[in-house]
């Protein structure tokens, strides 16, 4: 069988699979076909001796709404650059906000954001000399219910 990719002579660490040591990794279709002392046969080969090779990372804190956010950074190049796959979003956008974080950040990506929703209805994008829960007026119980409950998928909490 020859796969897509070889991932040859890594030090990889799966702790899900107690692997710890010298190992290949081969991907077909997106997907680890194979981790095995030894594989051969594939159409691309990076050389990862001398390297670590772990599963993709998790950052559960993060702020990703870039330019609208002071804290906010890009989500491809700090993350996937950095091996992390998954990032938690921890509450950029309030429910005022939240759909154009979702459709400008969320679903533009290739990292994948999942999302704490701000208390406050307009999250981390007040001036910057006026915190978002200085004005009690900016918490809006219902529409961050309403938010939630329309993005499941996305919104941990």
């Amino acid at each position: 069988m020859s796969y897509d990719l070889l991932v040859k002579g890594g030090f990889v660490i799966d702790p899900a699979q107690g692997i710890e040591e010298e190992m290949d990794v081969a991907i077909s279709n997106g997907r680890i076909a194979e981790v095995a002392k030894s594989i051969s046969n594939a159409k691309k080969v990076i050389d990862t001796s001398e390297k670590v090779v772990v599963p993709g990372l998790i950052d559960l804190h993060t702020h990703l709404y870039k330019y609208v956010t002071l804290w906010g950074v890009d989500a491809d190049a700090d993350c996937l650059g950095k091996g992390v796959t998954t990032a938690v979003d921890a509450g950029s956008s309030g429910c005022l906000n939240y759909e154009g974080f979702r459709k400008l950040i969320v679903d533009q990506v290739q990292t994948r954001v999942l999302t704490f929703l701000h208390i406050s209805s307009v999250g981390l994008t007040p001036p910057f000399h006026v915190g978002e829960l200085q004005d009690f007026r900016n918490l809006d119980f219902e529409k961050a219910l309403e938010t939630v409950k329309e993005n499941r998928g996305n919104i941990l909490g």
